[in-house]
């Protein structure tokens, strides 16, 4: 969750809607990524300025193997190697200001079946809710078994098969469903013990995977996990759906440059210098430590973004400085970037990436403790 870009997502499974057109809308300067993952995060492609252009495109999404007939005015056709599909749409927006004319732009990114191809369509009006998203259902106890018995069912990939396999003797993969009641009650302690060890193996990777730049986690396996189970799982734990790196660069971290925690008890100083390793625009969000949520506050301002400059106060020297504290700063002509009162999680967002951050030469500035 960002307030960078807007956000549209969708759900696909190709074995029963079949082929989706995808339309993207006329965009001229604006930032825009459609971004398609495949039941395992990883990425099958992303659509964005350099590939699909910005004067509108159409591209046809087909599961692995799809051999029919491309109808005129498809730009391009994307296969998925699962059924299941997740597409996250991000376009700019920069601030208040800006945000009527980026939704005329976000709402011409729509989707539809092929067999709708040349009706017309418009984008599906939205009603306020007055309601926060309602918790999400989670399996429990060995239900979970089941849940990835059922998920390598439908979205197989021959890449996995290795791994896949040995699990065939607890019920997972096998020529029938995973059935709990075959178990020994050995196997159901021990499968029981390992959901709760592996909620917390992922939970303390999460806090250090990835490369190391000056104190911040890197994250470039975003979108590329290969057979790096772990990373992809404590990858999405905090950002569900990373790009790949060459769109977008994550960094972020949970302690100062002395490796203290950070906390709202203390005040913090970060200036990213003048030549930011971002060809778009960069942004540095807060998020409380332990539910990973923006934090309220008394100024309505969850990050700094270069994508909203009229926010922003710069140096003399062009560089820009954070202050990253509960209390608001004495400094009047500081960026301050409100936190809670509790321990918190700093993440960075790097849009069009550098080249020298993509090669880890660009150093990241520090988050100094001044109190």
């Amino acid at each position: 969750m960002n307030n960078d870009t807007l956000y549209s997502q969708a759900h696909y499974d190709l074995d029963i809607a079949g082929p989706m057109v995808l339309e993207i809308p006329k965009t001229d300067d604006r930032y825009f990524i459609v971004q398609l993952l495949d039941a395992y995060s990883d990425s099958i492609t992303d659509l964005y300025r350099d590939n699909a252009g910005t004067d509108g495109s159409k591209y046809l999404l087909v599961n692995r193997g799809w051999s029919g007939q491309v109808p005129e005015g498809i730009d391009g056709v994307i296969e998925s190697r699962t059924p299941m599909v997740w597409l996250i749409q991000r376009t700019g927006v920069s601030g208040e200001s800006d945000l009527q004319s980026a939704l005329k732009v976000h709402d011409g990114f729509i989707s539809y079946p092929l067999t709708e191809f040349g009706k017309p369509h418009q984008p599906v009006t939205l009603t306020k809710s007055s309601n926060r998203i309602p918790p999400m259902t989670l399996p429990q106890g060995l239900d979970w078994y089941a849940l990835i018995d059922k998920e390598l069912r439908k979205n197989p990939v021959s890449e996995d098969k290795a791994v896949v396999d040995q699990f065939s003797y607890i019920g997972i993969g096998n020529d029938t469903p995973f059935d709990a009641t075959k178990l020994s009650e050995a196997q159901k302690r021990g499968l029981l013990r390992a959901i709760e060890t592996s909620k917390q193996v992922i939970q303390y990777a999460g806090r250090s995977v990835g490369t190391t730049n000056n104190g911040w986690s890197m994250m470039y396996e975003g979108g590329r996990y290969g057979h790096d189970y772990l990373s992809r799982a404590s990858i999405n734990l905090r950002a569900a759906g990373l790009n790949v790196p060459e769109r977008a660069l994550y960094p972020n971290r949970y302690t100062d440059a002395k490796g203290q925690k950070l906390s709202g008890n203390h005040a913090y100083r970060m200036t990213m210098p003048a030549n930011p390793p971002a060809d778009a625009f960069w942004s540095l969000t807060m998020y409380d430590a332990k539910n990973l949520f923006m934090v309220e506050n008394s100024i309505d301002r969850y990050s700094i973004s270069t994508n909203r400059s009229e926010e922003l106060k710069y140096n003399s020297d062009g560089s820009l400085t954070v202050c990253i504290q509960s209390d608001k700063p004495k400094d009047e002509d500081c960026n301050w970037l409100p936190a809670p009162k509790e321990e918190f999680y700093l993440h960075m967002r790097l849009y069009e990436p550098t080249q020298a951050i993509l090669d880890n030469q660009y150093m990241l500035p520090q988050v100094q403790r001044i109190q």
